[in-house]
């Protein structure tokens, strides 16, 4: 009896010994989670507009994706030319996007005070 407690003892030591020496990381307050890294991706698709916004319709990745930074004027160009673009973009949380380039070219979100398409 008194053998097992002590193999079990020396067990539970062993495997949560690591674990209990991690040091945390610097300025890294208790509990509080990891910080996250906005994702740059890449999109192939087209320009939609939607009662909710503008979105866009990816080719590649096969996903719709909600564009946050609207720019009406070079959107709804490229909505009536019906062609696909290459999109980079940052995800901001689940399928919703802040565009950075069309094309390679920079983009420019609508300036303070203009309509965004809503």
């Amino acid at each position: 009896m008194k053998k097992s407690i002590v193999i079990a003892l020396v067990l539970s030591l062993t495997l949560a010994g690591p674990v209990l020496a991690q040091a945390p990381q610097a300025g890294a307050k208790p509990g509080a989670p990891a910080a996250v890294r906005p994702m740059t991706m890449s999109i192939s698709g087209k320009i939609a507009k939607t009662e909710q916004g503008y979105i866009i319709q990816g080719q590649e990745p096969r996903e719709l994706f909600t564009i946050l930074n609207p720019n009406p004027e070079v959107l709804d160009s490229l909505i009536k030319s019906g062609r696909s673009v290459t999109i980079e973009a940052v995800s901001v949380m689940g399928d919703n996007v802040n565009i950075q380039k069309i094309d390679g070219k920079a983009y420019q979100e609508a300036k303070a005070g203009k309509p965004n398409g809503k």
